[in-house]
């Protein structure tokens, strides 16, 4: 996949309020699927849904602790693709 075809599936992903939702919650801290269930006032299967798109293109990890799984953001991939948008958007 291509810089720019990586770059739209990334913008198409985060076309969607509920994802965008996600990250700023997952900006503050580490949260499992059921407070985000909770704090983001949708079900658990959309929630679900959703956290296994952001994880499937890189955006998120996961972590198991006990018999839950904590999602938080991939710093690194995150850095990569926000260095790649920047200079699709800079200009001069």
């Amino acid at each position: 996949m291509t810089k720019s075809e990586t770059l739209a599936e990334i913008f198409k992903l985060l076309s969607v309020d509920a994802r965008v939702r996600i990250l700023q919650l997952l900006k503050q801290r580490s949260l499992c699927v059921t407070e985000l269930t909770s704090q983001l006032g949708m079900t658990l299967p959309a929630t679900s849904q959703h956290l296994r798109l952001l994880r499937n293109a890189g955006i998120l990890k996961t972590q198991k602790r006990g018999f839950f799984v904590y999602y938080h953001l991939d710093k690194k991939n995150l850095s990569l693709l926000k260095k790649a948008a920047s200079e699709l958007l800079s200009i001069g």
